[in-house]
């Protein structure tokens, strides 16, 4: 096996050798190394104790693949890196439940569709929140349940009087939502149960009843799945109960790569509400980034602090700036969307002239946009990677299409962040029911995420109308080019 090719601080080399046993919460800002520090602790923890399972958790399937790809290329091959679901829908078809098959997305708001109407039918007094009006009044009403249903399932509330009197946190004021309302939510709620449950068209499960009837049945599942150490990278990605799942099966020690400042889902838990007991010097934070440069940083910093629910937060540090010198980040200002892709080709072209061995990241808000830029890109004999696809090469040279969501984890010696376009990024406005603030808070947090995933230079591309978050760059941290 092939030692790790980096050389540790005291501060990663103490999260790699804490004592295996129980939970190690390691925190830090993008670029501190968690995911080196995962990678490291795996192959410290197979040396040590060559007998014991090991395996990495995440949440999307992107950014295990980037993790198999990083342990292929140090020879921890026999590493096991999964998405939650995937790992928890194997544990629990170990089970003797009967309903296993994933319904999430689309299927999912059949599913809520179908019950809404079935309770809005068969029960006079159903009374719904009044949603914006409008021709996708239905399909917006359809999102807030799904959200609804979420955040009561998320919660762990079973109970119809615990829904009818809890105090709802997260939600916005644009709408009210009555103790009526609430009853017709929870009838809704009972009916996709029922569905998901007994129906023959929509029997299957949902991925917050995965978690809680995963736990609910831990003494049925194989011990043989079991894993000795479960290390999981970008955990504030996960709800509250999915961490609680994953506690409850890693058999000898659990360590947890984390960053709230990189939140960009709707979720909210504390560690101990997870299940996740990191008292006793179990918890480090990481301050220091080694994957930016100074002037990437500064503007990237700069532009968080402009949010006051991070700089708020309990867990929140401000961010120290590297030593590592580089080249001041660009902006340019595009009339219209040709010359956005104009502008993106050129400086693909000029990168890979002067950085033929290097990675370029292109991010975009949609698979959509992305597959404009691939034929234009490739139009021009420019070979690309689009990183939906299962077997992108993530980790090789080249231009890496990817969006917003999806490049979380990652890092490129190159980015080029797209799309700053009002309506795109900050979306148009929050779903019905959301809190405005924390809908903004989490758009600022994606384009936070996506400038730090830069290494060497980073390139912002905006067309009109402007997106408002370009406003809150600071002009000396940045140059406009043409």
């Amino acid at each position: 096996m092939q030692q790790l090719q980096v050389k540790l601080t005291e501060d990663q080399d103490q999260c790699v050798t804490f004592k295996p046993k129980g939970d190690l919460l390691v925190q830090g800002i993008p670029g501190s190394g968690k995911s080196t520090i995962l990678l490291a602790r795996a192959q410290y923890l197979m040396k040590k104790y060559p007998n014991d399972k090991v395996l990495f958790l995440t949440f999307n399937r992107t950014l295990t693949n980037y993790i198999k790809q990083l342990a292929d290329k140090i020879g921890l091959s026999n590493v096991e890196a999964k998405t939650f679901h995937q790992w928890a829908k194997e544990l629990l078809e170990t089970t003797a439940y009967p309903n296993t098959k994933l319904k999430l997305g689309k299927d999912r708001d059949a599913i809520i569709r179908y019950a809404k109407n079935i309770v809005n039918k068969h029960n006079e007094s159903a009374s719904f929140p009044k949603i914006e009006e409008g021709k996708k009044n239905d399909q917006q009403l359809i999102k807030f349940l799904g959200d609804e249903i979420e955040w009561i399932k998320g919660n762990g509330i079973n109970t119809r009087n615990d829904y009818l009197n809890i105090k709802r946190s997260g939600r916005g004021k644009d709408v009210r939502v009555t103790k009526d309302h609430r009853e017709t939510i929870y009838d809704i709620l009972e009916k996709y149960n029922e569905l998901l449950n007994k129906d023959r068209r929509h029997r299957g499960i949902d991925s917050e009843d995965l978690s809680q009837f995963l736990i609910e049945r831990s003494n049925e599942v194989s011990k043989k799945l079991l894993s000795d150490h479960v290390l999981v990278d970008e955990a504030q990605d996960f709800h509250t109960l999915q961490l609680k799942a994953i506690s409850t099966f890693a058999k000898k020690s659990l360590t947890i790569g984390a960053d709230k400042g990189q939140q960009i889902y709707r979720r909210s838990f504390t560690w101990k509400s997870a299940g996740i007991e990191i008292k006793g010097g179990r918890s480090k934070y990481l301050k220091k980034t080694f994957r930016s440069t100074r002037q990437i940083v500064t503007l990237a910093n700069d532009f968080q602090e402009k949010d006051l629910l991070i700089t708020s937060d309990a867990d929140y540090q401000k961010p120290a700036v590297p030593d590592i010198e580089g080249k001041v980040p660009e902006l340019v200002y595009c009339d219209k969307k040709a010359d956005e892709e104009k502008a993106v080709l050129k400086q693909v072209q000029k990168i890979r002239g002067s950085y033929p061995e290097d990675t370029i990241g292109v991010i975009a808000t949609s698979h959509k946009r992305l597959d404009e830029y691939k034929k234009l890109l490739e139009e021009y004999g420019v070979p690309v990677y689009k990183i939906k696809d299962e077997d992108a090469d993530i980790v090789s040279p080249g231009v890496k299409l990817i969006t917003y969501h999806s490049s979380k984890g990652l890092e490129f010696d190159h980015v080029l962040v797209t799309e700053l376009k009002q309506g795109k990024i900050p979306y148009k406005k929050p779903t019905p029911g959301d809190d405005e603030e924390e809908f903004m808070s989490r758009e600022r947090k994606k384009l936070y995420v996506a400038m730090t995933r830069a290494k060497k230079t980073l390139c912002l591309i905006s067309s009109r109308t402007y997106s408002s978050f370009v406003k809150d760059f600071n002009e000396k941290y940045y140059e406009v080019i043409t």
